[in-house]
């Protein structure tokens, strides 16, 4: 059975970096079933440019204000009809024309599979480099340190069934909504799909976003002391990849896997 897929893109007041996914979105070798934006600008310079430009039949949007990502992220699925979803944010965009495709096979060869991930592209240290290893659910204490969400591609059933993206998580919903599906079957492609745009809402507040991985992994799975060191060691690695040096150790330790 042919899957049907939803790519849902939230943005706020950033209609250059919409425009960049869009784009993205629109040279798909196999385009989505539908793409929404979920638009939560208090200015009207994203809608103009929907509502003024030319767009594909599958693209819809709302623009009203929200209560945060989380509360983006859960509008999008409510609206959603098709039975896969992808999140590609404002600013994200697919690694080449031929992801969708991919990922579309997957899924129609296995009726079984309720989610994958893949490799990614990131900006970190001044470089972009290929990042992204196989879900491990056994290293959940270290947080989304395998899994980038932009790469997740997952079946709506799931949302239906373990529930939506907690509003009360301002940075790590995601990585709360992954615990909860721990155990679903599950692929790791071994190819970047996607490129994730710098400076996120987990890159502003990094802080923040430890303390609520560690709060969500003790509501669903518990304490584990490695946990507590790992996440010291994430604090001294952020703070020492902001400085000249740590930027030029990043450079060195992967040059393997930069973009050029």
């Amino acid at each position: 059975m042919e899957t049907t897929l939803s790519v849902i893109t939230i943005c706020y007041q950033n209609p250059d970096e919409l425009i960049s996914t869009c784009n993205s979105v629109d040279k798909q070798s196999r385009l989505p079933d539908e793409h929404l934006i979920i638009d939560g600008s208090a200015d009207n310079h994203i809608i103009n440019w929907l509502n003024n430009t030319a767009q594909p039949p599958y693209r819809k949007w709302i623009h009203e204000e929200d209560k945060g990502i989380a509360d983006a992220f859960n509008k999008g699925i409510k609206n959603a009809t098709g039975h896969l979803i992808h999140f590609l944010n404002s600013g994200d965009s697919y690694y080449d024309p031929g992801a969708i495709k991919t990922v579309s096979a997957c899924f129609e060869n296995d009726p079984a599979l309720m989610w994958l991930h893949s490799k990614y592209v990131q900006y970190r240290g001044g470089i972009h480099v290929i990042s992204g290893l196989p879900f491990d659910k056994k290293k959940l204490w270290k947080g989304m340190r395998q899994v980038a969400h932009p790469s997740m591609f997952i079946k709506k059933e799931l949302y239906d069934r373990y529930g939506f993206f907690d509003t009360e998580l301002k940075i790590a919903m995601d990585y709360d909504f992954l615990l909860r599906i721990r155990d679903e079957k599950f692929i790791f492609l071994d190819i970047p799909l996607v490129c994730f745009a710098p400076g996120g809402a987990s890159d502003k507040q990094f802080i923040r976003g430890l303390q609520e991985v560690r709060n969500s992994y003790r509501k669903h799975i518990g304490t584990d002391v490695k946990q507590v060191t790992w996440q010291w060691r994430q604090r001294m690695l952020h703070f020492f990849m902001q400085t000249g040096l740590g930027k030029n150790w990043f450079s060195l330790k992967n040059r393997k896997k930069q973009i050029l």
